[in-house]
């Protein structure tokens, strides 16, 4: 028996059509029932979603001529969901997801014809909050899959046939209305009520950083709507975040987005001063980019790297940062980081959204991101400085079955890899998979322009390197798919199942410890100078390669495999390293 039912009607000029015509039961529960409800309008194809308690009366309220866009947007027909389900909670959980998804679904939703009542969602209960309840997980898979997959798109409300691809979207993942946890929801409530304290929010690669950050914007341009609010991003994700609060009507004029480098060229003060990923801010650095260093001059003549300058903009200063994933020489060190940011408050994310292991296993997402935790640093001394838990359940790194999140090739990596991420489209078409490398292969950044060149070769298999950094999961390229993706490509971004050549650039010395081996590290700027005798920069540079193995093999969602690249050393290391004690 269906947990959900649904009554379609005629809207004229705001009268609702057929309502006499209905059973008795529908009847009553259009004048007294929890409901969710979507008007749509065949001629200007604008959608409304909303809930309501009374949704007869609901609806001379919309028509009553103070609601412009009722007035203006020539609905002509609206769907009614019912659900065994529905109360309080799930009507907010359910009214976000169907906004959150149709906008997603609507080609043209950047000209806003997916509409809501923004103040109720952005406000609602205090905050971006959908409290838990008991049938949360049944309502998801129970009403909203089913309600779209059988209902809305065979007819014709909808243009996408899956929830699953749409869940693979930007819009969706990042979406600054979705359900955020309670403590996420602290900490906004914590940086809200305290403009006058800067914060360093730090988090595992997946705790969601990205997602706190839309919901605090969101949450400042409405609480606060007078205040200038900086975001500073990386340029893989500019665009991106330009389009997700542009579709959320947050196109505000005091809200400017910018990398690091914009920002402080550009010179003006504001109120709050958010920054993404901020282990990638710059420093002062012979091998820097040129444009990364110009901007110390005017006020910032002084400063030692990008934050020292980015505190002097703004008045309140939030930081997403991840101890983990700085990737050059030329990005501040942990000590710089540690002492501009000594008199902010230092808070910690610790739920895993992005890594999802196989429903019945025993082990969780964070036994996997602990357990490559310890692999990859159980000798640096960073562990501390995380949030690492030692007792993870290393069955995770032992399931052989097919389906098990984890899992690794003896043998022609790059063959048998290309083949698992193929054979997973052939069952998922809307899974966004690839294969990701180290930086153990030479390229050159026009190669990216010319196809013909490539730089991954195994027996008749050739590929080359993504052809741009900036938005390459999105590429028009015929071949993007087939290109290995570079850590410059795929940092902050998810993939559903991803395959990681770990090249010989890793190593292992004497003493059993990792080492990052320069030799067999194809990237200039990722290495310091050899006039550079710094005796620090041997174990820095190891981190920099072990961090870019750490981001590769925390992009997944739904699973992993490894190969290895000239590097059975590794094979060997891993093996001992995560054995069953």
């Amino acid at each position: 028996m269906a947990k959900y039912n649904y009554i379609t009607l005629k809207v004229k000029d705001g009268e609702l059509e057929g309502l006499d015509e209905l059973r008795v039961p529908e009847q009553n529960i259009l004048r007294e029932g929890n409901v969710i409800y979507i008007y749509k309008s065949t001629k200007s194809r604008k959608i409304y979603i909303g809930k309501t308690i009374h949704f007869i009366v609901r609806n001379k309220q919309h028509y009553n001529g103070k609601e412009e866009k009722f007035s203006n947007a020539d609905f002509d027909q609206v769907i009614i969901l019912i659900s065994v389900y529905f109360n309080g909670s799930a009507l907010d959980d359910v009214e976000r997801q169907l906004i959150t998804y149709f906008i997603a679904d609507n080609p043209n939703s950047m000209k806003q014809l997916v509409q809501y009542d923004n103040d109720e969602i952005i406000n609602l209960n205090g905050g971006n909050r959908v409290n838990e309840y008991r049938e949360q997980e049944k309502v998801a898979l129970e009403v909203v899959l089913p309600f779209w997959e059988v209902e809305l798109y065979p007819n014709k409300w909808v243009n996408t046939p899956t929830l699953e691809e749409l869940r693979n979207r930007a819009l969706v993942k990042y979406s600054p209305i979705k359900k955020i946890t309670i403590e996420q929801m602290k900490f906004l409530d914590e940086i809200l009520s305290n403009p006058n304290k800067s914060f360093v929010i730090n988090g595992d690669a997946g705790t969601g950083k990205t997602v706190l950050l839309t919901h605090l914007v969101a949450k400042l341009l409405k609480e606060k709507p007078n205040q200038q609010i900086a975001v500073v991003l990386q340029p893989n994700w500019i665009k991106t975040a330009k389009d997700i609060f542009r579709v959320y009507g947050m196109n505000n004029s005091n809200l400017k987005l910018a990398t690091s480098t914009q920002l402080i060229n550009n010179n003006k003060n504001y109120d709050v001063v958010i920054v993404d990923e901020s282990h990638k801010l710059s420093r002062k650095f012979s091998k820097q980019m040129a444009s990364f260093n110009k901007v110390y001059k005017g006020r910032f003549v002084e400063d030692e790297n990008h934050l020292e300058a980015l505190k002097k903009l703004g008045s309140q200063i939030v930081l997403m940062y991840d101890i983990l994933q700085a990737i050059r020489p030329a990005n501040m060190t942990r000590t710089q980081f540690n002492e501009a940011t000594q008199d902010f408050e230092k808070r910690y994310l610790t739920t895993q959204f992005r890594i999802q292991a196989p429903m019945g296993k025993n082990y969780t997402s964070e036994d996997f991101v602990n357990g490559i935790k310890y692999l990859l640093y159980k000798d640096t001394g960073l562990l501390q400085q995380t949030n690492f838990n030692p007792k993870f359940d290393r069955n995770v790194f032992h399931d052989s079955n097919s389906d098990a999140y984890f899992g690794y090739f003896e043998v022609q990596p790059l063959k048998n890899l290309i083949d698992w991420v193929d054979e997973d489209r052939n069952f998922n078409p809307a899974h966004i998979n690839r294969v990701l490398g180290g930086l153990v292969e030479p390229w050159k950044q026009a190669d990216g322009k010319d196809p013909s060149i490539t730089h991954w070769h195994e027996g008749n298999i050739k590929r080359r390197w993504n052809s741009t950094q900036e938005n390459w999961i999105y590429s028009d390229d015929i071949d993007a798919e087939e290109q290995i993706g570079s850590v410059f490509a795929v940092q902050g971004i998810d993939l559903n199942k991803v395959g990681v050549l770990i090249g010989n650039d890793l190593q292992v010395n004497a003493k059993g410890h990792l080492y990052g081996n320069p030799k067999n590290f194809h990237n200039i700027n990722g290495k310091f100078s050899n006039n550079d005798e710094n005796p620090e920069n041997e174990q820095e540079f190891t981190l920099f390669v072990l961090n870019i193995y750490y981001i590769l093999m925390t992009r997944g969602i739904d699973g992993i495999r490894l190969g290895f690249w000239k590097n059975e050393m590794f094979k060997k290391y891993m093996k001992e390293t995560l054995e069953i004690k």
